[in-house]
């Protein structure tokens, strides 16, 4: 007689129901051993030998230095950084090893890594963990950007288009994977004002709304309300103000600074059933009723204010269509376009568009294509754009820089 049915057997003997007898799970092996939430370290190739579990990144590794021969990645950090020396440190590029994996969860065998001066097997010392890759090698949750007129050495006065701090250079507001808000500066550096902005479906700077000279900001939270952030002409922002709901309707929103001509920043919008419309400022951080400019912006998938890219003094409007067409609408100073310029294509391999006037220091509005680069587009001043000469590397498309 089979166990199960001996078991059956003595239930009903004793009156009770029957219950099936499942087999013992069978112990894990391999990398499988590492628990969910840990990065992993193993004496063994693929997974075996003696495992060592971390919840997070470990710059020396005590008694494990020098000991793993493969690892598994199970925290939920889509980034760990693997270095051959302690505190992370890069030193001799012929013999040191830093690694970047990606993804979660993730295993790998060390001994694949290896060359004729390095090797990783048995030979790792420091390991960190991030989100994105700057997080993984460099331990800053923002992304250390840098503008080409940053340091530059040149006193300029302050930008009214671009520029948070007013120190004549561009700077970038920055939101990162976790929904922090930095700051930065032009310089690699960032200061954090505020978490919690994943909270917002979509922000947009540029030009002063509220009439004291500095720039503002702008975000939309999920339900479709408009909320404005004054700026302080420090790179931080003043407590928000909601201006209005019911912006649940409109697919794409940017500032333009201004359009219409009266010296106040005004609002742009593309809504979902392919209409533009401009909201002129009123210089008090308000907003006047909206003004139906065109049809047929479906095609449109991204959009920016650049300030002047024509040399005219008119601010104009640069979009993207779903072909990767680049496109410029002229400004007229009166709240419309004149008729659209095609600038380039192939810029579908970016994620979006960004503006911040002048970043490249000679005078002239550009303009940055933002993916996993972000790579500098130089203006002209009459209306085109150069070849991208400065890029910066190893952006996330889950970050947005504006």
């Amino acid at each position: 007689m089979s166990v199960r049915a001996a078991v059956a057997v003595a239930a009903t003997v004793l009156g009770l129901s029957a219950v099936a007898v499942q087999p013992a799970a069978a112990a894990a092996t391999g990398y499988d051993r590492c628990p969910k939430g840990r990065f992993c370290l193993f004496s063994g190739a693929n997974g075996t030998g003696s495992m060592a579990a971390y919840t997070g990144s470990q710059a020396t590794l005590g008694s494990w230095d020098n000991l793993a021969a493969s690892v598994s990645n199970r925290t939920g950090y889509q980034k760990a950084c693997l270095w051959t020396r302690s505190n992370y440190q890069y030193v001799d590029p012929v013999h040191d090893v830093r690694l970047e994996m990606s993804g979660t969860p993730f295993d790998m065998d060390l001994a694949a890594y290896h060359d004729a001066n390095s090797h990783l097997s048995k030979n790792l010392s420091s390991f960190r963990l991030g989100q994105t890759g700057h997080q993984c090698l460099n331990g800053k949750e923002y992304m250390p950007w840098e503008s080409p007129s940053a340091g530059a050495g040149v006193h300029r006065p302050a930008q009214s288009f671009g520029d948070l701090n007013r120190d004549g250079h561009a700077d970038l507001l920055f939101r990162s994977v976790s929904g922090r808000l930095w700051y930065l500066r032009g310089d690699g550096t960032g200061t954090l004002l505020a978490s919690g902005w994943n909270s917002m479906s979509e922000i947009t700077r540029h030009g002063d709304l509220t009439g004291d000279g500095r720039e503002d900001l702008i975000a939309r939270d999920p339900a479709g309300a408009l909320w404005l952030y004054p700026g302080k002409g420090t790179g931080f922002f003043g407590a928000r103000k909601k201006l209005t709901a019911g912006w649940g309707g409109m697919r794409l929103t940017t500032l333009v600074g201004d359009v219409t001509g009266d010296g106040k920043g005004d609002l742009i919008s593309a809504d979902k059933s392919g209409g533009l419309w401009l909201n002129p400022g009123k210089g008090n951080g308000t907003f006047a009723g909206g003004k139906k400019l065109a049809t047929g912006w479906n095609a449109m998938n991204a959009m920016t204010g650049p300030g002047d890219l024509t040399g005219d003094r008119k601010n104009d409007l640069v979009t993207r269509d779903t072909s990767g067409a680049l496109w410029l609408y002229p400004g007229k100073g009166n709240g419309t376009f004149g008729k659209r310029i095609q600038l380039g294509k192939g810029w579908q391999r970016f994620n979006g568009l960004l503006a911040v006037g002048d970043a490249d220091g000679d005078g002239k509005n550009d303009l940055y294509g933002r993916g996993w680069t972000l790579d500098l587009y130089p203006g002209n001043g009459a209306g085109r754009l150069g070849s991208p000469y400065w890029t910066d590397y190893d952006w996330d498309a889950r970050e947005k820089a504006f």
